[in-house]
């Protein structure tokens, strides 16, 4: 139980220092910017950052049992298939004859110009629809609707079934 809880407070050194979070409001809504996370935690856990070096070659050595370990990556497993109800931000919604190929070519310019956001082609008959991101809330989809106004002046958010966001 110790080491448990040893392990959240450390999670949350890594993770929680963010407290300060920068507002913006734009015409009667106001955007709470995220909080800046450092790029070299995307994609990795607590227990395998711990068992790097740091920056002057000093280490952490935590002893505990397997079964925390095993319960994390259990937990990551089962949450990366959940959906949950959140926000994406539609580009492209058009049924003309065109459409499939125009919105196909949406898609790639968008995913070219934001690797980061995922994009999402539809076709619900007879309209086919190009959405981006995966937003829990709506202040999150409103900054990268801010961003992308000029380039898709047409965009407007949409309440969808999001993807759980990575772990």
């Amino acid at each position: 139980m110790r080491y448990l809880l040893l392990t959240v407070i450390l999670l949350l050194s890594f993770f929680g220092t963010a407290a300060a979070q920068e507002a913006e409001v734009i015409q009667d809504t106001t955007i709470i910017k995220a909080p800046v996370i450092d790029s070299t935690f995307f994609k990795k856990d607590i227990f395998s950052m711990l068992l790097e070096r740091g920056p002057y070659s000093n280490k952490i050595n935590i002893e505990q049992s397997k079964n925390v370990l095993s319960a994390f990556y259990a937990h990551v497993e089962q949450s990366s298939n959940k959906k949950i109800n959140g926000f994406r931000i539609r580009i492209f919604f058009d049924n003309k004859q065109d459409a499939r190929n125009h919105s196909s070519s949406v898609a790639g310019n968008f995913s070219a110009s934001h690797p980061y956001v995922p994009v999402y082609r539809t076709h619900t008959s007879p309209y086919f629809k190009v959405t981006v991101g995966d937003f829990r809330t709506k202040s999150e989809a409103m900054m990268l609707l801010k961003q992308i106004e000029a380039e898709y002046p047409s965009a407007f958010l949409v309440k969808e079934t999001i993807n759980f966001p990575p772990l």
